[in-house]
């Protein structure tokens, strides 16, 4: 499997996590899920451009930790600190797919935290489609630059 391959098809999945937000609207409960989704993906992206093991790096830190994939960048990588901005999603990588222990369904977050963390990762999207040079059209996206961000 490419590196290139790898950072285009997390960039595409990014893509379509935000574009189904756009579509379900901030006030859906489901919307959070995917714009987690979308964080993952993208520092997948990154942490895959600087040649940092995904699988090992899940066994070390557990999964769906973006706060510790965000610590795993070396501090170098200039869009390491563009990824604070979300990393508090990672609260939300399960926790609408099940109620409570109590049997409640979790409340959403505020309408304006789900618009500002989307404002968020589309800028990180952009930066990373335009840096790893993703055309977003395609369907199948291969990187044109496989390195990192410097």
């Amino acid at each position: 499997m490419s590196k290139a391959r790898v950072i285009g098809s997390h960039a595409k999945l990014a893509l379509d996590n935000l574009l189904s937000v756009k579509t379900l609207g901030p006030s859906d409960r489901n919307s959070v899920m995917l714009l987690f989704y979308a964080a993952e993906n993208l520092l997948m992206a990154v942490l895959t451009s600087e040649n940092i093991d995904l699988g090992v790096l899940r066994r070390k830190t557990g999964n769906h930790q973006l706060d510790r994939m965000i610590d795993a960048l070396p501090d170098a990588c200039t869009v390491k600190t563009d990824f604070a901005g979300v990393a508090e999603l990672t609260a939300y990588a399960t926790t609408f797919r099940y109620p409570t222990p109590g049997g409640r369904i979790p409340v959403s977050p505020e309408r304006g935290d789900v618009e500002k963390w989307y404002r968020h990762l589309i800028g990180i999207l952009n930066s990373c489609t335009q840096h790893f040079q993703v055309d977003r059209k395609d369907t199948e996206p291969v990187a044109g630059y496989d390195g990192p961000f410097r």
